[in-house]
């Protein structure tokens, strides 16, 4: 098993490593043995399962190592989204996207705009603008709002 996976996965849903052993049925001692240094989690089929099961997730979703992004690419998002500490690394600016962190959503808006967040997070962007926007800078929000209006301006 890939442990990035699942820390990530841990870091989007709020889990703690309590809760990965309640749902694979194994005790808490067991699943910091997953979190072992190298990289690899080693477990039981039979556990895997259960956890996969208890997260509705495949196996694969578990299984499979996370994309990495090319290192120029990699350094620019550091740049652009964590320039200010809020998050520490990527995967934890990702995991408050995923749960629609009205901080996360107003950083990455900031940077990107309104449809190329909206392309990347989905329709939270939109929906969600009214309660985030507050975490826009002042000039960069007055942009944003006059296209935010227009989108929901009546045909």
């Amino acid at each position: 098993m890939e442990r990035n996976a699942l820390l990530l996965l841990m870091l989007v849903r709020g889990l703690s490593q309590s809760d990965l052993a309640r749902l694979a049925g194994v005790s808490r001692q067991a699943v910091s043995l997953w979190f072992r240094e190298d990289g690899s989690a080693d477990m039981r089929v039979s556990h895997l399962l259960s956890l996969c099961r208890g997260l509705g997730l495949g196996v694969d979703a578990v299984v499979a190592p996370l994309p990495e992004p090319p290192p120029d690419t990699e350094r620019a998002m550091r740049v652009e989204y964590l320039w200010d500490g809020l998050y520490p690394d990527l995967p934890a600016f990702g995991a408050a996207l995923a749960r629609e962190d009205d901080k996360a959503l107003a950083r990455l808006v900031q940077a990107d705009g309104l449809y190329r967040a909206a392309a990347a997070v989905g329709g939270a962007v939109w929906e969600r603008f009214p309660a985030y926007k507050r975490h826009i800078k002042p000039q960069r929000r007055e942009g944003l709002e006059r296209i935010w209006d227009l989108e929901n301006s009546p045909a």
